[in-house]
């Protein structure tokens, strides 16, 4: 093993080489700065032809010597590979300055790809045999694939750090030669008397607004403050620079891999020019001079240039032939200058690395995800705040935020905002979060259950942007309110998103297509169909399920316990789901249910599909309606069927809104075995009956109620007197509602009467 005792590391290095086919030789070289040096001679296959000659034509020798040298840390760190002085640069995979060309041999961390075999001997042998495929593709200049796309140059570990949108800048390209500055701020890292390439380092950054580079009197395109004497930060640009086209009028393209080499002004200028880049080069640089006309600065001013090449086919990983060549030179405007650039051609210019600026597209792609429309959300609490924060970066907008109550110390136990922003209205602090993503979502902050019935207050609730509205409020106004302004001028999908069971429990609601089945709806067939024990124990705790109000409004936030891990994971598993129904939407209604075990962080979830309720107007009131969901409006029909030669019923099981004026039906109970069916009459039988609908009432966690009676009729005819006297019959005997539902053939017909006209 190299890390025994009395074993030379450069020794044991070599042996282990050795044993690779390709390997052919080598020596322990002397030390250099101390640290060991080995000397590896590599066999390097290639065409007969080549090889007959000694050298392949991109000009890698048949046999090429590999200086292996070990850091200060090794086996803790991988040994460093460098070819010969005079090996050819311009190659892909090549890092850049290096005095000895050095490989970049694997995708990612050298030093992890090390690591993971364990033994330091496989580690070694696996490097070396990196090193035998690069030099082969090199020998025949495949270290390009064609088919995969132009390999970028490397740019790794530069210091310097140029950020702007690659989109923005490759489309501001067009056939012509040209260039474009946009605003930009910097942070610079140095004593203003230190140049770049020594002891400066610079982040510039720019979300490509073009500006003028022209002097005015109150121009504040560049600037520059020191927060102390190591660091200044200010205004700056970018100058983004692309190719003039070709004599004959083709675009100019750039096939020839060059390695990064740019250390100068001069050396930027002939980079440029090799790329096509160097007309619009200078006369951006030109203009940056004139702006600066009879203007001094006391401090330096790094501005960024970014030359796009055009290359011969894609970027790996990009539908895009134009390579972004980031650099940063700085400025000095001093009272005796001759020029901005002190040093004239020979003034530092520091080759930078790329990031991409946030933007939806980035966070789109990281997240592996589509573009999907923006949110409305309504509450902004633990629920809401982590489900919008889960959502916007995945790239998607939040376009409004509601939410009237203030950010108080305890919800820092679970919520997606700081302590920065305790005594602040929660919408609004979340919407400050949101404008580091770049957005500015509208904000309400008044009583939802209120300003959702003002169509004025709707269209800033929940603007026209918004392709789904998310109510995490656990409030039973807000749902109603909701689905009372779900007109079907409302574009949106509509959901709802809770907890219950101190954050053993979570459900959403996806309501359908033109807002039926609504959320009134699913909550009802959600009472209704849970046959899941452990979310039903949960679901209907009286303690802590729905029967109090845990996350959002209500002083019932205060004294639920549950921490930050246990809601995070459902939240973060219910943002999974509306995200699926973003992404595969469909005309019905969802009901998405999930629990976690008691001791474990295992969390089982289930998805029922909610078909579109039918709806029934009912005679006799003032504009109420009977709503029945498909599995009621199916075992209705089924039983009038199997009843066929005589009327049949039974008593309806549901949820009443005065509010909203429905009655809402989801299960039924048969009839007595002492009703009565004949072919003209159903009598409805009392024999265990309220026995039977307390019991469903409990079943149901005392949120289900009896609504009222249905029975059959054999033809299409609608109610009759007989009809009418039964419905005045039950207003009297039964608290309200007492619905009547008549099955014809064809339709339903419902129907109530009022104490009022009974005792008339």
């Amino acid at each position: 093993m190299a890390t025994e005792a009395g074993i030379d590391p450069a020794e044991h290095l070599l042996r282990v080489a050795l044993t690779h086919p390709e390997c052919v030789g080598g020596a322990v070289l002397e030390p250099e700065g101390g640290r060991p040096r080995i000397r590896l001679d590599m066999n390097v296959e290639m065409p007969l032809d080549m090889k007959a000659d000694g050298i392949s034509s991109s000009g890698v020798r048949v046999r090429e010597p590999v200086v292996l040298k070990l850091p200060t840390y090794y086996p803790w760190q991988s040994p460093r590979f460098y070819l010969r002085e005079d090996f050819p640069r311009n190659f892909p995979h090549l890092m850049p300055f290096a005095a000895m060309p050095r490989p970049c041999l694997v995708d990612g961390d050298q030093d992890e790809y090390f690591f993971q075999f364990g033994l330091v001997e496989y580690g070694i042998f696996h490097l070396v045999e990196q090193l035998a495929i690069w030099l082969r593709k090199a020998a025949i200049s495949d270290l390009i694939n064609a088919k995969q796309g132009w390999e970028p140059m490397l740019r790794r570990d530069f210091r310097d750090i140029v950020e702007i949108d690659a989109d923005a800048a490759r489309n501001a390209v067009t056939k012509n030669g040209g260039w474009i500055a946009w605003q930009g701020m910097f942070f610079r890292r140095g004593a203003s008397e230190a140049y770049l390439n020594d002891s400066v380092e610079t982040w510039i950054s720019s979300r490509g607004v073009q500006t003028p580079l022209m002097q005015k009197s109150d121009d504040t395109t560049f600037t520059s403050r020191r927060p102390d004497s190591s660091v200044s930060l200010g205004n700056t640009v970018v100058g983004v620079v692309w190719p003039d086209k070709n004599p004959n009028g083709t675009p100019r393209v750039s096939a020839t891999y060059l390695p990064e080499s740019v250390t100068t002004l001069h050396d930027l200028r002939a980079r440029a020019a090799e790329l096509g880049c160097g007309r619009s080069l200078d006369t951006f640089l030109a203009n940056v001079e004139r702006s600066f006309n009879g203007m001094l600065l006391p401090q330096p001013i790094p501005i960024g240039i970014v030359l796009c090449a055009r290359r011969p086919i894609h970027l790996i990983g990009s539908a895009y032939d134009i390579e972004l060549l980031p650099y940063v030179v700085e400025i000095r405007a001093d009272k005796n200058r001759a020029s901005l650039f002190a040093q004239a051609d020979k003034e530092p210019v520091a080759p930078a690395m790329h990031y991409q600026s946030l933007s939806a597209p980035l966070l789109q792609t990281l997240s592996g995800i589509p573009a999907r429309s923006g949110l409305a959300m309504l509450g902004c609490g633990s629920v809401g705040s982590k489900i919008a924060m889960h959502a916007v970066r995945a790239g998607q907008d939040i376009v409004a935020v509601s939410d009237e109550s203030l950010l108080r110390p305890h919800n820092l136990a679970r919520h997606a905002l700081g302590a920065k922003d305790v005594s602040s209205n929660k919408a609004e602090a979340l919407s400050k979060e949101l404008v580091g993503f770049g957005m500015a979502p509208a904000v309400h902050k008044g009583d939802l259950s209120h300003d959702l019935r003002d169509p004025e207050q709707v269209k800033q609730i929940m603007p026209k942007a918004a392709g789904a509205v998310i109510n995490s409020t656990a409030s039973l106004s807000v749902r109603e309110a909701l689905v009372s302004a779900a007109t079907s001028r409302l574009r949106a999908r509509l959901f709802e998103a809770a907890l219950f069971g101190r954050g053993r429990g979570a459900f959403l609601l996806v309501d359908g297509k033109d807002h039926n089945p609504s959320h009134c709806d699913l909550i009802a067939e959600l009472y209704a169909t849970l046959d899941d024990g452990r979310a039903a124990e949960l679901l209907f705790d009286p303690a802590d399920g729905l029967a109090e109000v845990q996350i959002g409004q209500g002083c019932g936030s205060l004294t639920m316990t549950m921490d930050d891990a246990r809601l995070s994971v459902m939240t973060a598993s219910l943002s999974q789901e509306i995200s699926n129904a973003l992404d595969a939407p469909t005309h019905e209604g969802l009901i998405v249910i999930g629990t976690a075990d008691e001791d474990s962080p295992s969390t089982r979830w289930s998805r029922c599909v909610v078909p579109a309720f039918e709806t029934v107007a009912i005679a006799g009131s003032d504009g109420w309606q009977l709503r029945l969901s498909r599995r009621v409006v199916d075992r209705v029909r089924a039983e009038a069927k199997a009843y066929s030669a005589v009327e049949t019923g039974g008593v309806m099981i549901g949820l009443t809104s005065a509010r909203l004026k429905t009655v809402t039906v989801v299960d039924l109970l048969e009839a007595p075995a002492d009703s009565r069916r004949t072919p003209t009459l159903f009598v409805l039988g009392t024999d265990g009956l309220q026995s039977t609908i307390r019991h469903r009432h409990e079943q149901s966690g005392r949120t289900l109620f009896d609504v009222g009676t249905w029975h059959s009729h054999l033809r299409n005819e609608g109610p009759s007197s007989t009809d009418w006297k039964t419905a005045a019959d039950l207003a009297a005997e039964r608290a309200p509602p007492s619905i009547l539902l008549i099955a014809t053939p064809a339709r339903f017909h419902a129907l109530v009467s009022s104490r009022k006209d009974n005792d008339g």
